[in-house]
């Protein structure tokens, strides 16, 4: 493993965890838009911790690459961005716990809720514009795993990276 980490230099390294979070955006507007698995209010809240990932790594690593001798910051910078991508292994596994109903969600988007719906989205719905999609429900799973699931996994994967990387360069 640690092979692959010494590939890039530790400056690179937000604008490399910056990039897999793309990717994980860009699978979940994938799915979306050409696999039409709408996403639940949850779903889009644990895309919102992706995109402050992307920010914090377009900025951080082009501050970087503007301002090399800053570089004896990037490893604080890889550990801000790991404790962002802890908070979203933490809020992908609480979906996904609501998903396989270990616990309960919050009552505006799982159906042993009652979540209220406004007369505008049945109408909107039954239009077929806009679905009304539980939180509580998983949509689509790979050998057992929603998509909650992956991000939780993924997202953990890459906090410990972040931090093995972080930790590497403040020893160095």
């Amino acid at each position: 493993m640690t092979p692959i980490l010494t590939q890039f230099p530790l400056t690179r390294w937000p604008l490399l965890i910056a990039g897999v979070s793309l990717a994980l955006l860009l699978g979940a507007w994938g799915f979306q838009y050409i696999g039409h698995y709408d996403p639940c209010a949850l779903c889009f809240d644990q895309r919102y911790i992706h995109m402050a990932v992307i920010g914090l790594g377009l900025a951080s690593g082009g501050l970087l690459i503007v301002r090399p001798g800053l570089a004896r910051l990037a490893p604080f910078m890889v550990l801000i961005m790991a404790a962002v991508l802890i908070y979203s292994a933490g809020f992908a596994f609480w979906h996904a716990g609501i998903e396989y109903k270990w616990w309960d969600g919050p009552e505006t988007c799982t159906t042993s809720g009652g979540g209220s719906f406004s007369v505008a989205d049945v109408l909107a719905t039954l239009d077929g514009n806009r679905p009304v999609v539980m939180c509580d429900e998983a949509s689509w799973t790979l050998l057992g795993i929603s998509m909650a699931g992956y991000n939780a996994l993924i997202s953990a994967g890459m906090a410990l990276v972040s931090i093995y990387v972080g930790l590497r360069g403040l020893r160095q």
